[in-house]
């Protein structure tokens, strides 16, 4: 995943004489626009990517055409390359957008922060499944698809050894369900309020049990000698 923020520069005004300015908003709406043809039409339809605009700011009065706008760009993908293919088309893209609408200088575009994709140790992610499945039972245990949610735990692995020094850390990464029976029974799993939403409300007491218990399984099955033969 990476994160951007953009910083289109526009020429200010006021409003009733937009014809002696240029809107760095209308601009951004534009970069907006057409930021969503990455995805449609640049990655391929099993290529997994996504891009989102997460914040917009720009302007303090309504009769103040300001100077700037600044987008905040988040971008997540299973691949390295898919990811540096995505940040080189908004960068296409956003300067294409500020020479258009003849903006009097370059975009600001600035990566924040990048994360290299997390890929589990297919061996000690097996074992700790078992262990899961053994304490859990077959029916609360299952295996998650490719997901597109962020994590900079692969850091923890080769990815960081610059960090860290050292190589061969087999890593291994679980989802936690945190809705309570009751609330899944009532919906069918349906319509239940994602993180990140301003409804999500995690089932405390079950769910943390569930997460103290299945870190302790992992870690006792990793420290028990088994992931030699795993």
């Amino acid at each position: 995943s990476a994160a951007l923020t953009v910083v289109v520069h526009g020429r200010g005004g006021h409003a009733a004489t937009p014809h002696l300015a240029v809107d760095p908003v209308v601009t951004a709406a534009a970069v907006i626009g057409r930021l969503q043809t990455v995805v449609a039409r640049e990655a391929a339809p099993a290529e997994q990517l996504t891009l989102t605009v997460g914040t917009v700011h720009a302007g303090t009065a309504v009769n103040i055409i300001p100077d700037t706008a600044e987008l905040g760009i988040g971008l997540r993908a299973l691949t390295d390359d898919t990811l540096d293919r995505a940040l080189a088309a908004v960068d296409r893209i956003v300067r294409a957008e500020c020479a258009a609408s003849a903006c009097p200088r370059d975009p600001d575009l600035t990566v924040l922060s990048r994360s290299p994709a997390l890929h589990g140790d297919p061996a000690a992610t097996n074992a700790v499944r078992a262990a899961h499945t053994a304490l859990y039972g077959p029916a609360r245990v299952t295996v998650w698809p490719p997901s597109l949610a962020a994590e900079d735990f692969a850091l923890y692995g080769d990815a960081g050894r610059d960090l860290h020094g050292e190589t061969g850390i087999p890593l291994v990464y679980w989802m936690l369900g945190t809705t309570s029976p009751r609330e899944w029974a009532a919906t069918n799993g349906t319509n239940i309020p994602p993180n990140h939403s301003p409804h999500f409300a995690p089932a405390i007491r079950t769910a943390l049990p569930a997460a103290i218990t299945a870190l302790t399984a992992a870690a006792l099955d990793r420290l028990s000698g088994r992931q030699d033969t795993a």
